[in-house]
C-alpha cells in the first residue's frame, strides 16, 4: 500500500509539474523567454528598444515548436520574426499596410555568414533612428516610403553600393556581403591613355557615370560607340567600330568579365553597326588608348574592358523598347550570390523599309556570380548572338546590289577568383566559343558589275588563363599569368564578277574573273607575362613588365614575340600626376583573319609597334580636370591589307573594281591630345582636342592613312534632374584622305576610236569636307507607385549635314545627244537620325 502511495504521490507531481511547463510563458517578459530560447541554441536576434523589458507574454502558445512559440508572442505586440543569413530576427510588423515601411540590413563578409562587426553606414536621403539588433544587423523602422541609397564600408573591406526601395507597410531585407580591400598599390592607376566610363559615380577625373552612358547621344545606346568620344579616336559614325591613335579598328580588344570577346558586332558583314553588348547589363567601360600593361596582349592599339552590372537592389527589372531595339533585363543580389540576365531583339526590321533589307538580329547575355566560400568567387557566363541580314543598296531591279548574312556566335566561360591570403590572389579563366558565318551576295548591274559571292566560314576556340597577384609589404604588386588557346577554322570561299562600262576600265577589270579556295588552319596561341609594380616613394610608383607570345596555326617557321613595357608615375603635387609609357606591343593574325575574300590563304607575321606616351593631368581649383598627352606610335612588319579606294560603303567590297592591296614596310602616328572637363552637380560639360598624323610607308614614300585626321575636336554638355535629362554632344574633324580618279586615253581600238583607262591618281592625295555633327538627346521620368517610366527623345546629326564619305565616279550619258561624261559625285554619311524609345523600371 505504501508503495502505491508513493507512486500516486510522483505521479501527481509530474503532473503538476506538467501543467507547470504549459502555463509557464503567460505574464513573463517576452525578451525573457526568447533569450532562454536563444541559451538553448536558438538564433534569435533583437532590439532592446524594440523588445523592451516591459512587453509581458500576453497569453499561452498553442504552437510546440520553439520559433512558432516566439513568432506567437510577438504578434500581439505587432512584431513578427524574418529568417535571413542564418538569424532568426525580430522585427516590425505591419499587416494594415500603413503609410510607411521597415528596411532591415544585414551585414556579412563576403562568402560567409560571418556578421561584420561596426559597420559605416551612409544612407541619401538620410535616415534616423537604426536600431543594431545584433552586430552586423540593423532595423530603420517607420521609413517614409521612396529610394534609398546604401553604402556601406568598414575597416579592411571594400565598400559596397545598395539602392533599397520601401513600400507602405512592408519590411525591406537587404544582405550585404563585404569583400577584403586590396592593397593600396593594387588600386593605383598607373598606365598612361587610361580612360574610365563607369556605369557609378567615381572620384575617377576621367569617369562618364550611369546617366551619361544612357543619356550621350550615340546610336543605339552602344558602349562601344562611347568609345568614339575619347580623344585620338577616329570613326565614322555608321560603325561601331574604332580607330584608336591611327590604328586599325582590328587592333582594339574587347573583354567582358575577363573573357576577350570573340568578334563582337552585329551585322558584322555591312559596317558592323552595332555591339553584341547591352550598355544597361554592364557596370562599366575601362578604355586604353595605349600604353596598356603586360597582362594584355595580342592588340597593337587599344582596349575596351567591361565588367557586367553589380546589382543595387536584390532584385531589380527593366523592360525597354525604341527604334533600334526591344530589351528585357533582370538583376539581382543576395550575401552570397549576384546575377544579371539581359535579352535584347534588334527592331530595324521592324522600322525600315523592307525593300531596302531585313537586318534581324538578338543577343542573350547572363551571368551568375557566387561566394562558393570566403575566399573563393565563381562566375559562370554566357553570350549569344545570332544575325539574320539581308541588306539591299540598290532597290532597282535593273541595278539590284544585296548581301544575305548569317551569324551564330555562342561564347561561355567561367571565372574562378581566389584569395589565398591577404597579399596573393589569382584568376582562371575556362572559355569556349563557336562562331558560325555564312555569306550570299549578289551584283546585277549590268551596265556596272555583274557578280556574285559565297563565304563560310567557321571557328571552334577553347581557352584558358591564368593570373596571378602577390602584393608585398604594399611596395610592390608582382602579376603574372599565362593564356592558351586552340583554335579549329575552316573557310569555304567563291566569288565570280563581270564588269561593265566604267568598272571594266580599272587595270584588270577588262575581263571576268572567279576564285575559289577553301582553308582548314587550326592551332594555338601561348603566352606568358612577368610585371612588377614598384612605389619607390610616396609620390613615385615605376612598372617594368614583359611578355611572351606565340602562334602554332600560322605556320611560320619561328614567330614568338617578347614585348618589353614600362611606366612611370609621378605626383608633383596632391592635384598633378606625370605619367610616362614605353613599350612594346605585338599583334598576331587571329585565326579567323584569313584574308580568304581577297585571294590570300596564309597568314602573315605579327605585327610590332612601338608606343612612346608622355603626359601630365592636374585637377585645378577641385572642378576642372586637365589632361595633356604626346603619343608616337611607330609600326613595323606591317601585315598587307585591302581597301576600296572610293566606295567603302560596297556589300560586297572585294568585288568593287577599285579594290586595292597595300604594301607598307612600316607606319608612324603621332600626336598631341588635350581634354578637360567639369562635373558640377547635376551639370556636367567635357571638351577634347587632338592634334595627330597617321601615315603609311608605301614604296619609299609616306603615305596618309585612309582616317588620318589632322584636327579632330569633342565636347559636349548635360544637365541632369530628378525628372529630366538633356545633352548634347559634338564632333569635328578634318575631312578623311580620298583619292582622285582620272580617265586617261590609252590610245585607239580597230574603229579608231579612242580607247580610255581609269587611272587613280596618287593615293590619298586630297582630303574631303570638314567632318561635323551635332547630336541631341532628351529623356524624362515618372516615378510611379512602384516603378519608374522612362521616355526619350534623341537626334543624331541635328543639323542634317550631309558629311562627305567618299568619291563615287561614273559615266553618264545624255539621254538627248547619247553623249557620254564623265562624273564625280559624293557620297555622304548619316543623315539626320531621329530615335524615340521608352524604359520600365521596377
Amino acid at each position: 500500500m505504501r508503495t502505491i502511495l508513493v507512486l500516486l504521490l510522483l505521479l501527481t507531481a509530474v503532473s503538476y509539474a506538467a501543467e507547470g511547463d504549459v502555463m509557464r510563458y503567460a505574464g513573463r517578459p517576452v525578451a525573457q523567454v526568447i533569450d532562454e530560447f536563444r541559451a538553448a541554441g536558438y538564433p534569435f536576434a533583437y532590439s532592446s528598444s524594440l523588445v523592451t523589458a516591459d512587453l509581458r507574454v500576453e497569453s499561452e502558445p498553442l504552437a510546440d515548436d520553439p520559433v512558432d512559440i516566439v513568432r506567437e508572442l510577438l504578434k500581439p505586440h505587432r512584431l513578427t520574426i524574418r529568417e535571413q543569413g542564418g538569424l532568426l530576427l525580430v522585427v516590425r510588423f505591419d499587416a494594415s499596410g500603413g503609410s510607411n515601411g521597415n528596411i532591415l540590413l544585414v551585414v556579412t563578409n563576403k562568402g560567409s555568414d560571418r556578421p561584420v562587426d561596426r559597420p559605416e553606414l551612409t544612407v541619401n536621403p538620410r535616415l534616423y533612428g537604426a536600431h543594431e539588433l545584433t552586430p552586423g544587423v540593423f532595423e530603420f523602422s517607420n521609413v517614409t516610403p521612396g529610394s534609398y541609397e546604401f553604402e556601406v564600408a568598414a575597416a579592411g573591406r571594400e565598400p559596397v553600393r545598395r539602392i533599397v526601395d520601401v513600400w507602405p507597410g512592408e519590411t525591406t531585407v537587404v544582405s550585404v556581403g563585404l569583400a577584403l580591400a586590396p592593397a593600396e598599390i593594387e588600386t593605383i592607376a598607373v598606365s598612361a591613355s587610361r580612360y574610365e566610363i563607369l556605369r557609378d559615380l567615381a572620384t575617377s577625373r576621367f569617369v562618364l557615370d550611369q546617366r551619361s552612358i544612357q543619356n550621350m547621344p550615340d546610336i543605339g545606346e552602344d558602349p562601344i560607340r562611347v568609345t568614339q568620344r575619347l580623344p585620338g579616336a577616329a570613326a565614322s559614325g555608321a560603325s561601331a567600330k574604332t580607330h584608336f591613335r591611327g590604328g586599325e579598328e582590328s587592333e582594339i580588344g574587347i573583354l567582358l568579365n575577363g573573357h576577350s570577346l570573340f568578334d563582337p558586332f552585329h551585322v558584322r558583314d555591312y559596317q558592323s553597326i552595332f555591339s553584341v553588348v547591352d550598355a544597361r547589363a554592364i557596370e562599366g567601360v575601362e578604355v586604353y588608348t595605349g600604353g596598356f600593361p603586360v597582362r594584355f596582349g595580342d592588340r597593337m592599339s587599344g582596349l575596351v574592358l567591361m565588367e557586367s552590372l553589380d546589382a543595387l537592389q536584390p532584385r531589380h527589372t527593366e523592360i525597354g523598347i525604341s527604334i533600334f531595339s526591344t530589351s528585357l533585363l533582370t538583376a539581382g543580389s543576395s550575401a552570397d550570390r549576384r546575377w544579371v540576365v539581359s535579352a535584347r531583339r534588334g527592331n530595324l526590321d521592324l522600322v525600315i523599309d523592307k525593300s531596302f533589307g531585313q537586318p534581324k538580329y538578338y543577343d542573350v547575355f547572363g551571368e551568375v556570380e557566387f561566394d562558393v566560400s570566403a575566399n573563393t568567387t565563381l562566375s559562370l557566363n554566357a553570350l549569344l548572338a545570332d544575325d539574320q541580314v539581308q541588306v539591299v543598296i540598290e532597290t532597282d531591279p535593273d541595278e539590284i546590289e544585296q548581301v544575305t548574312s548569317r551569324t551564330k556566335n555562342a561564347q561561355f566561360w567561367l571565372q574562378l577568383e581566389n584569395r589565398w591570403s591577404g597579399e596573393l590572389k589569382s584568376k582562371t579563366v575556362l572559355s569556349a566559343v563557336s562562331f558560325d558565318n555564312l555569306r550570299n551576295g549578289s551584283l546585277n548591274d549590268y551596265a556596272k558589275i555583274v557578280g556574285a559571292v559565297y563565304d563560310e566560314r567557321a571557328v571552334q576556340q577553347f581557352g584558358f588563363r591564368q593570373d596571378f597577384s602577390w602584393t608585398r609589404a604594399d611596395s610592390h604588386l608582382l602579376q603574372w599569368g599565362l593564356q592558351a588557346n586552340y583554335s579549329d577554322a575552316s573557310y569555304e570561299y567563291r566569288n565570280r564578277a563581270e564588269y561593265f562600262s566604267l568598272q571594266a576600265l580599272y587595270p584588270g577589270r577588262d575581263e571576268p574573273s572567279s576564285l575559289e579556295l577553301s582553308a582548314s588552319p587550326e592551332g594555338a596561341n601561348y603566352s606568358l607575362y612577368f610585371s612588377d609594380r614598384w612605389k619607390v616613394s610616396p609620390r613615385t610608383v615605376f612598372e617594368w613588365g614583359l611578355r611572351w607570345d606565340d602562334q602554332t596555326y600560322t605556320d611560320l617557321p619561328s614567330d614568338a614575340q617578347l614585348s618589353p613595357r614600362i611606366t612611370l608615375m609621378h605626383g608633383i603635387t596632391a592635384k598633378t600626376e606625370l605619367r610616362f609609357s614605353l613599350g612594346r606591343y605585338h599583334q598576331a593574325q587571329g585565326v579567323n583573319d584569313l584574308q580568304i575574300e581577297d585571294g590570300i590563304t596564309n597568314f602573315w607575321p605579327a605585327q610590332k609597334a612601338d608606343h612612346l606616351i608622355a603626359g601630365i593631368q592636374t585637377l585645378i581649383q577641385d572642378k576642372y580636370a586637365l589632361r595633356i598627352e604626346a603619343f608616337y606610335k611607330d609600326i613595323s612588319d606591317v601585315r598587307p591589307r585591302f581597301e576600296n579606294l572610293y566606295n567603302p560603303l560596297g556589300v560586297i567590297p572585294e568585288l568593287q573594281p577599285d579594290r586595292v592591296r597595300l604594301d607598307p614596310s612600316a607606319a608612324q602616328s603621332t600626336g598631341v591630345e588635350i581634354s578637360i572637363d567639369r562635373s558640377d552637380g547635376p551639370r556636367n560639360w567635357w571638351a577634347s582636342y587632338t592634334l595627330s598624323k597617321a601615315t603609311d610607308r608605301i614604296d619609299g614614300s609616306d603615305q596618309l592613312r585612309s582616317w588620318d585626321q589632322r584636327h579632330a575636336g569633342q565636347a559636349g554638355i548635360s544637365w541632369s534632374g530628378d525628372k529630366w535629362d538633356v545633352a548634347f554632344a559634338a564632333s569635328v574633324h578634318t575631312g578623311w584622305p580620298a583619292t582622285l580618279l582620272s580617265l586617261v586615253e590609252d590610245g585607239v581600238d580597230e574603229d579608231g576610236e579612242p580607247v580610255f583607262v581609269a587611272v587613280p591618281g596618287p593615293r590619298n592625295e586630297v582630303r574631303l569636307e570638314t567632318f561635323a555633327s551635332v547630336d541631341f538627346r532628351v529623356s524624362r521620368k515618372w516615378h510611379l507607385e512602384r516603378s519608374t517610366l522612362t521616355a526619350f527623345f534623341e537626334v543624331s546629326n541635328l543639323a542634317n549635314r550631309n558629311n562627305e564619305c567618299c568619291y563615287d565616279y561614273d559615266i553618264e550619258e545624255d539621254e538627248v545627244t547619247g553623249e557620254e561624261t564623265f562624273e564625280r559625285g559624293l557620297d555622304f554619311w548619316l543623315p539626320l537620325l531621329p530615335a524615340v524609345g521608352i524604359l520600365w523600371e521596377f
